[in-house]
């Protein structure tokens, strides 16, 4: 039996539906997403031209650093922007933060406008449909600019820029203008840095703007203003009424313009602290109160039957200054009424003490020498009244004695008179004539105590009453007799007229032994006669011959013999010559 053919619009059995067409000649349902597919890779492949042919043309409605250049191709776009900005470009930029300003020449300082990196951002291929939106919509808006920085050019300009632009913090204070409490107010300061300019500059540069606006970093003042209202507060508090000053059982009160005037405010760990002057609160205490203080009674020598001895060394009284600014600081400073300052008297010891004259060893005389005097009555009184101001100086040891400090001011207030003097070689009269033979007892006297010669000069003319070569001279002013107690021990220095002689002894504890002697006289010249026609020619006769001698001296410790001092002395006399005097 031949096969059986389906029926017309049959399916075969087996058959795979929706393969293949129909009897009918319609496609089936795989042809259909083929249509689907191919229509989607055509229209992709649109999407794709349009983006890659707008790559290279800037987004509609694009604005560089105030520059519309939307819709241009990159090209035409970098063309646009640096024939635009090219000359503002170069134009000094204005730097503000807060109140202060400065300029920044950008061609100097390596500052430049990248024209082409600038319009890269815009023209890109790219597959997001947000750009081929944009170009579409035409409403793609601001782009900042790009800016390149040269460094090396760059930071010099820049950090001056900083240094302008940067200000220091004002502290506060506080003080007092008659009589009441004021202050300053703190201030802030700012710091601004090379990157804190970079950064304005990267994204203000070249806008509409006419400045560039740098952020700056707050600097807080050492003294700042919460310390400033403190101290404020104090102040108010010690102007506000007087204070009462109490002492020794006197009372004072000081009056608020005292006590201002005598404060000031001293910055201390970032505070303001009020500090009272003693050294100037105190006199007024000592002006408002009466006998407060008693001076100390240094200790002093006296000679006794011949001897010395000491006396005074009295303590005396006086304020503790140092308590003055601080008790006055706390009444001041108390809170309520109650503004006392309660101060007290303290000792005050003498600048010498007895126990410190005692320990001096001012024992015995340990050397004494005497010159004869003269019959005039004149001359004797100076050297008595010489010999009183000297007894009781005491030479501490390292100290030099001073003839003429002791002795001065040579005039008739003091007890001296006229009597004579050498001058230019002829004997006339001088206030204070005869001191000369002072000057050579005392100089002896320390000679043979081993002193330190620290200056002497003998007469010009020979005296026979002195050691030749070893006497001494006064002249005020001009000419003194001193020696250093060069000794551990005190020296005590007395002296006085008695036997046809002046003495100068000196006390001490015996230190040297002295050793001396004179060479022969050499070199003699004798006297002549001078013609003199001067108004103050006084007529004599010739005396002693003219010579030189040397005295030698030598000083050895007692308790090493060790030698410490070894000198010559050499001096030459000139002639006493005699003066007939003549008119012209």
């Amino acid at each position: 039996m031949a096969d059986e053919q389906p029926a017309v619009g049959a399916m075969p059995e087996g058959a795979y539906r929706g393969v293949g067409p129909d009897p009918h000649g319609r496609y089936r349902t795989g042809a259909v997403w083929g249509w689907i597919l191919g229509a989607l890779v055509v229209l992709g492949g649109a999407y794709v031209g349009a983006q890659w042919f707008l790559s290279d043309r800037v987004p509609a409605g694009a604005v560089v650093a105030g520059v519309e250049i939307g819709g241009l191709s990159r090209e035409a776009a970098v063309d646009a922007l640096n024939t635009s900005l090219d000359a503002v470009s170069r134009q000094p930029i204005t730097l503000r933060a807060g109140g202060a300003a400065t300029t920044l020449d950008p061609v100097v300082a390596g500052v430049r406008l990248e024209a082409e990196a600038s319009v890269d951002q815009l023209t890109h291929f790219s597959l997001n449909p947000a750009r081929l939106l944009t170009h579409i919509q035409g409403d793609y808006g601001e782009l900042a600019p790009i800016i390149s920085y040269y460094d090396p050019e760059f930071i010099g300009p820049a950090e001056q820029a900083a240094t302008a632009l940067g200000t220091k913090p004002a502290d506060g204070s506080v003080f007092f203008t008659d009589g009441r409490a004021a202050k300053t107010d703190a201030q802030y300061g700012q710091a601004v840095g090379v990157d804190d300019i970079r950064h304005a500059i990267t994204v203000q540069w070249l806008r509409p703007s006419t400045s560039v606006e740098v952020e700056a970093a707050p600097v807080e003042p050492r003294v700042t203003q919460a310390a400033t209202d403190a101290a404020y507060a104090q102040a108010q508090r010690i102007a506000s009424a007087p204070v009462n000053v109490q002492v020794d059982g006197q009372t004072y009160l000081m009056s608020v313009a005292d006590l201002t005037d005598a404060v000031y405010f001293r910055v201390r760990g970032g505070e303001i602290v009020p500090e009272f002057n003693s050294d100037l609160l105190a006199p007024l205490v000592y002006a408002n109160t009466e006998n407060l203080t008693r001076e100390p009674q240094n200790a002093r020598f006296v000679f006794e039957d011949g001897r010395p001895a000491v006396v005074g060394g009295q303590p005396g009284t006086t304020l503790n200054v140092t308590e003055v600014g601080p008790a006055i600081h706390a009444a001041a400073l108390a809170e309520g009424v109650d503004r006392i300052a309660n101060l007290h008297l303290i000792e005050e010891p003498p600048e010498l003490t007895r126990e410190y004259l005692e320990s001096l060893g001012v024992n015995e005389v340990v050397s004494t020498f005497g010159t004869t005097l003269t019959a005039n009555t004149t001359r004797t009184n100076n050297l008595r009244r010489g010999a009183e101001l000297i007894t009781g100086v005491l030479v501490l040891p390292g100290e030099i004695f001073s003839l003429t400090d002791a002795i001065s001011p040579i005039n008739a207030l003091n007890g001296f008179g006229y009597a004579g003097v050498i001058v230019a070689g002829n004997f006339t009269e001088g206030m204070g004539g005869g001191l000369s033979q002072l000057a050579t007892t005392a100089y002896n006297a320390g000679f043979f105590a081993g002193f330190e010669d620290i200056e002497h000069r003998p007469h010009s003319l020979f005296i026979s009453r002195y050691p030749a070569g070893r006497e001494a001279t006064l002249v005020t002013g001009s000419l003194d007799m001193r020696f250093r107690n060069n000794t551990p021990y005190g020296a005590l220095i007395q002296s006085w007229v008695a036997g046809n002689q002046i003495h100068v002894s000196i006390w001490s504890t015996p230190y040297f032994r002295v050793e001396t002697q004179a060479s022969a006289r050499t070199n003699s010249r004798p006297a002549g006669m001078v013609y003199s026609s001067s108004p103050n020619c006084q007529p004599q006769s010739p005396g002693p011959a003219g010579f030189t001698i040397t005295n030698f001296r030598q000083v050895f410790r007692l308790s090493d013999g060790e030698e410490v001092i070894n000198e010559a002395n050499t001096w030459t006399y000139q002639p006493t010559n005699g003066f007939r005097c003549v008119s012209e």
